[in-house]
């Protein structure tokens, strides 16, 4: 059990400092996927699809994919407001790698919604074959998987992100001297 969890360690290490990683691993889906539709059509979800359904799902991929890109703000909105030893070691350390994280997210979301925008434009309404209009579902579909591993990033961070917060809260807790005790006679004080 320990070992298996030291390699999961290592393994998202890696993963949080390449950010290659994400970009490989969606590519590699959609060639998977397209051997797969090679020699098994009915798996072209895309493809077989009705064309006012694929639009749909352009449209509402365009406005996830924008909140991806919002919730990024949130957990550096929430790293920058933390205060606490650990969290200063964090940004000293770990601050460039969490930048690059959080920039490539951002931008993967932007980029995402923007392919989903350009496929509900260049997609036609009615079932055509085109070339053309193939490649866009496969490049709207590599662009969606990237966006959705970049989401599983972001997740990734915030908790780490939420955890250093709340021990930190806990332990400023801890170390707080205690309130002090109003004067009963306070308002008095005037009348004398």
């Amino acid at each position: 059990m320990k070992k298996a969890k030291a390699f999961s360690g290592v393994v998202r290490d890696f993963w949080i400092d390449h950010l290659w990683v994400d970009s490989a691993v969606a590519l590699g889906l959609v060639a998977l996927h397209a051997a797969l539709v090679t020699f098994y059509p009915v798996t072209d979800v895309f493809g077989n699809a009705q064309p006012a359904d694929r639009r749909a799902v352009y449209s509402s991929a365009a406005i996830v994919v924008s909140l991806l890109g919002s919730f990024s703000g949130v957990a550096i909105g929430q790293l920058g407001s933390a205060k606490g030893a650990r969290t200063t070691a964090l940004k000293k350390q770990g601050g460039q790698i969490l930048a690059r994280n959080w920039q490539s997210i951002f931008r993967t979301a932007m980029l995402a919604a923007l392919v989903a925008l350009m496929a509900l434009l260049i997609d036609p309404s009615v079932p055509s074959a085109g070339w053309g209009f193939v490649l866009v579902r496969w490049v709207f579909e590599f662009a969606l998987l990237l966006a959705i591993l970049k989401f599983v990033r972001l997740s990734s961070l915030f908790f780490e992100v939420i955890n250093l917060t709340t021990q930190e809260a806990a332990e400023a807790e801890e170390k707080l001297a205690e309130a002090p005790r109003p004067n009963p006679n306070w308002g008095n004080r005037r009348a004398s």
